[in-house]
């Protein structure tokens, strides 16, 4: 099962802002991504396909939150880091780390998404619990991986 995914950006020019550096705003399009990657990464989207015999879920964040220790700079390449906190019978909620190459962490931000489903007849969302097939595939990290590390050593 997994707790843990990390992929591999670089700061794209319109990331920046007049200084050259991210913007704040971006790094929670970096978080999305980096879910992304990892439902990918265990077979899934989050789009949940419709496959014979499922239901289909969405993943809507009910919480994202990011804090800024260094900035990234245009062209610098930093490694992403997710960790899933906790997983709950409706709610997954994540820890995501930037860090640069030389190991200092330039954020950390934390989402939470709901698990829902669309009623067919109102059309409104609910949540639901999470299908077995996620359940199966994600855990909670130990808690020694939710602790802030000051520098991680690159490699």
């Amino acid at each position: 099962m997994a707790h843990r995914f990390t992929c591999t950006e670089r700061v794209q020019f319109s990331d920046t802002d007049m200084a050259g550096i991210v913007h704040f705003s971006n790094f929670f399009r970096y978080m999305e991504r980096v879910e992304h990657a990892f439902f990918r990464s265990l077979g899934f989207s989050i789009v949940d396909p419709l496959e014979p015999g499922q239901e289909r879920v969405g993943w809507p964040r009910v919480h994202a939150s990011c804090d800024y220790m260094a900035p990234l700079r245009f062209e610098e390449e930093f490694e992403c880091e997710l960790i899933v906190e906790e997983v709950r019978s409706k709610v997954l909620r994540h820890l995501i780390r930037f860090w640069k190459k030389d190991g200092t962490l330039a954020a950390e931000g934390r989402i939470t998404a709901a698990c829902v489903r669309k009623d067919p007849t109102t059309g409104q969302m609910k949540a639901v619990a999470i299908p077995q097939r996620f359940v199966d595939k994600i855990e909670a990290a130990p808690p020694e991986l939710l602790k802030r590390p000051e520098k991680i050593i690159p490699g």
